[in-house]
């Protein structure tokens, strides 16, 4: 059993989405404290980005607004890496809403949210799922992710 924020492709394994989380703008209290709120286009503020949204080549935003001024500080490969670097005051950067809330950091403009989701699969190999144990325990994760918004 595995949870994982990106649906698996391989045949073998049986993928069931089991949340789909707002994203949100945050930062941490004392970057808004010495930065403020930023103006459209990010000027003046620093950012915090995960490298594979680097990668696709389309124009990066943040909460579908373009970066156009904003100085990129820091590209990141985890979640964690990102709550731990926007908790550090490093720059702002784009977290599921759970998990900035969590965090108690500060969200930047709260009536905006990113286009996509933060989908979280639950994985099992095709010859495991219907085993009683395993079917029990992939009923519990998904119960306890439910309650999660």
């Amino acid at each position: 059993i595995a949870i994982r924020n990106v649906k698996p492709e391989n045949p073998d394994l049986i993928a069931r989405c089991i949340a789909r989380w707002p994203v949100g703008l945050f930062a941490s209290a004392g970057y808004v404290e010495r930065r403020g709120q930023p103006p459209a286009g990010f000027s003046g503020h620093d950012l915090i980005m995960y490298q594979l949204y680097l990668e696709t080549g389309k124009p990066p935003t943040m909460c579908s607004e373009p970066i156009t001024e904003g100085r990129l500080v820091a590209t990141v490969n985890s979640g964690l890496m990102m709550r731990k670097s926007i908790a550090a005051g490093i720059g702002m950067g784009e977290l599921p809403v759970c998990f900035g809330e969590m965090d108690g950091l500060a969200r930047i403009w709260p009536e905006r949210f990113r286009l996509t989701t933060y989908d979280v699969w639950l994985v099992t190999h095709e010859d495991l799922r219907h085993t009683a144990r395993v079917r029990a325990v992939i009923e519990k994760i998904a119960e306890r992710f439910s309650g999660v918004n």
